[in-house]
């Protein structure tokens, strides 16, 4: 019996160890996909987000770990956040978040904050304020930074959009805080913080505050190239001295902001931009210039309508690959499952096998008929339950998930086997009985010996 307990851990340590090495390969290509999705989000490349978005769903599934998984919903949700279908946004975010509430807490700070990010996206700042109130509960857990970041910085811009200067000027200065301490992603943090410093100095009416930081942010972001947010703090700075009469500086701003615009791609800051310099150069007589910008504005104002619709088309297409994905890997991970039952099933069969073949081989060993009897019933639930689990694919497939012809093939399975089991103990009976007899008799032998040689 020693060697089936040895052999049956040996089993298990390895399969164990297989199990452990396979994950560990797959969780370092899923880190990989992770920091390129990550770079190119930065990046503003939109475009070859999908498949990596995919791909990174396929290994999360595979991995089967809820942080992976809380991750690679996330990054959906960025990419459906850049192109504006909020809806969608929100629905993986919170996917996300459910993972996050299971097995990885102490990020769900950052997952509230990105939470908030997509409603203050969306003007409602109530419900944005509520969730970065959330986020902020969990701030004492969060381990990184990145989570307190993202709620200090989304409570800053959402009191400078509900005007309330002095609550999000103490925000953006924890942030500010933050970033000192070079947490992680506190480069980028830095950015979203000059450009928070910015957006509450000018609420609260200070020039020269409000002139240095959007100044540092938009130098700091061009040599990080970080071209999201350099196009959207030139833009904001652009507006500010436009309001202020500053108007060589405003163009000069807004040219900059068309040009970091033009650069990614994106449509929205173009619209922008080209209006704040049809303003401009309107304002001072410039009618060529200013036509010219009028007539760049309409065409990307078509442009990004058209974009729009298009982006909605993909948006419902990537949408429907990752529901692809999804169901296709529960398919999969159902099917492992189904194997590892059958593994367990055949493995826990033979161990039964092997004892019931070693109590009928020993010499040694008296058993009582109960004990096959016992074993017998064990094996035969076993045997049941190996057949069920090899056919029954086969079967949902043949009788069309009906529960009552299933039920009469599987009791019709079973009338074959119990009568083969019964024959097959009455078998090991009589050779447990034989083999009882036989040890017996060689000990009673053993002792009439032993009481003759003694005489």
């Amino acid at each position: 019996m020693l060697f089936l307990v040895v052999f049956f851990t040996i089993v298990s340590t390895a399969f164990s160890q297989i199990a452990h090495t396979g994950k560990s390969k797959l969780q370092a290509q899923f880190d990989s996909l992770k920091d390129v999705n990550r770079a190119y989000y930065l990046a503003g490349k939109l475009d070859s987000l999908p498949a990596i978005n995919s791909k990174m769903l396929q290994l999360a599934q595979k991995i089967r770990a809820d942080s992976t998984l809380a991750s690679a919903y996330v990054s959906i949700s960025n990419y459906f956040f850049s192109k504006g279908d909020y809806a969608i946004c929100i629905e993986y975010t919170l996917k996300s978040i459910d993972y996050v509430q299971k097995g990885d807490q102490q990020r769900l700070a950052l997952m509230y904050g990105i939470l908030a990010t997509t409603y203050t996206q969306l003007e409602n700042y109530p419900l944005a304020l509520y969730y970065l109130r959330k986020g902020q509960q969990f701030i004492p857990i969060d381990t990184d930074g990145r989570g307190k970041s993202y709620v200090y910085s989304g409570l800053a811009v959402v009191f400078c959009k509900m005007l309330r200067p002095d609550s999000a000027l103490k925000y953006a200065q924890l942030e500010y805080q933050l970033n000192l301490k070079k947490q992680a992603e506190y480069k980028y943090s830095q950015a979203f913080g000059y450009r928070d410093f910015g957006l509450v100095y000018e609420q609260l009416n200070e020039p020269e505050l409000t002139n240095y930081y959007y100044k540092k942010g938009v130098r700091y972001c061009d040599s990080m190239k970080y071209l999201r947010m350099l196009s959207q703090t030139a833009e904001f700075y652009s507006l500010y001295l436009m309001k202020h009469a500053k108007y060589k500086e405003a163009k000069d701003y807004a040219l900059f902001g068309f040009r970091v615009g033009e650069k990614m791609g994106n449509k929205g800051e173009l619209v922008a931009t080209s209006n704040i310099l049809y303003n401009l150069y309107d304002r001072h007589g410039s009618a060529d210039s200013a036509y010219y910008y009028l007539k760049l504005n309409h065409l990307y104002q078509d442009s990004l309508q058209a974009e729009q619709k298009t982006n909605q088309l993909q948006a419902v297409v990537a949408n429907q690959q990752i529901k692809e994905t999804e169901q296709s890997a529960k398919a999969a991970q159902d099917e492992e499952q189904r194997r590892h039952n059958i593994q367990y099933a055949a493995i826990a069969l033979g161990l039964v096998l092997l004892v019931i073949v070693f109590l009928v081989l020993s010499r040694s060993i008296i058993v009582n008929t109960r004990v096959i009897e016992m074993i017998g019933v064990i094996g035969l639930l076993i045997i049941f339950e190996f057949i069920n689990l090899v056919l029954h694919p086969y079967l949902s497939a043949l009788t069309n998930d009906s529960p009552l012809l299933m039920l009469l093939i599987l009791v019709l399975i079973a009338a074959i086997i119990v009568p083969l089991h019964h024959q097959l103990e009455q078998w090991i009976k009589h050779k447990l009985v034989e083999k009882n007899k036989a040890i017996r008799l060689a000990a009673a032998k053993r002792t009439i010996e032993q009481l003759e040689g003694g005489g």
